[in-house]
């Protein structure tokens, strides 16, 4: 079947995401304060907090996107539509965010389709002030390294509830092909889509 773990999705650890507890803290301002006295603590917290408005003016989607990336955090995604996708992401692209489903499906999401970014509680507050380069894999570069192996999808596009679900058949410059189990055939333009879930199996 297809690789969906393979180096193309970034993934790091083809394990499960990382897990937190809620009572854990690593907030280094509280760090700080339980490790220094009180007065010395006041007088450094000043410039911690001055560096760490710095980093926050300095943020972006991409940065943080990025930094859950890496760190392989538990995430819940909310997209545009209502819907809800909860995993870590493996992959940053230049339109896209790839989410490891916990069911270990892969969610191909839109980058203008996200809603909000809700990391699990007790994971580290991220800023996301690192510089990102935005030339990161298109949707249809993903695609294109999956279609060989006829993956099974279900797709979901801009202004639908019912999601096109089948084998990805085809890809051309800006449609794809999805075979659906009745033997039709449904063509779809990538600016449409908002998902696509690709089958673990």
């Amino acid at each position: 079947g297809h690789d969906t773990d393979s180096p193309v999705f970034g993934a790091r650890d083809p394990g499960p995401c990382r897990r937190y507890s809620p009572a854990m803290s690593a907030d280094p301002l509280d760090r700080l304060a339980a490790e220094a006295g009180v007065d010395e603590a006041v007088r450094r917290l000043g410039h911690q907090a001055w560096l760490r408005r710095r980093a926050e003016e300095s943020a972006s989607l991409l940065g943080l996107l990025a930094d859950l990336a890496e760190r392989q955090d538990p995430v819940e995604l909310l997209l545009v539509g209502g819907g809800r996708r909860h995993g870590c992401i493996e992959t940053v692209g230049s339109d896209l965010v790839g989410l490891r489903l916990d069911d270990r499906r892969l969610a191909l999401v839109a980058r203008r389709a996200l809603a909000a970014i809700r990391p699990d509680r007790g994971v580290p507050d991220l800023v996301g002030d690192r510089m990102v380069p935005h030339d990161g894999p298109n949707l249809r570069d993903v695609l294109d390294r999956l279609v060989a192996d006829q993956p099974r999808v279900t797709i979901t596009l801009v202004g639908t509830v019912i999601p096109v679900e089948g084998i990805l058949e085809r890809l051309g410059r800006d449609v794809l092909l999805v075979r659906e189990a009745d033997g039709s055939t449904t063509h779809l333009p990538f600016g449409a889509v908002v998902e696509v879930l690709v089958a673990s199996d």
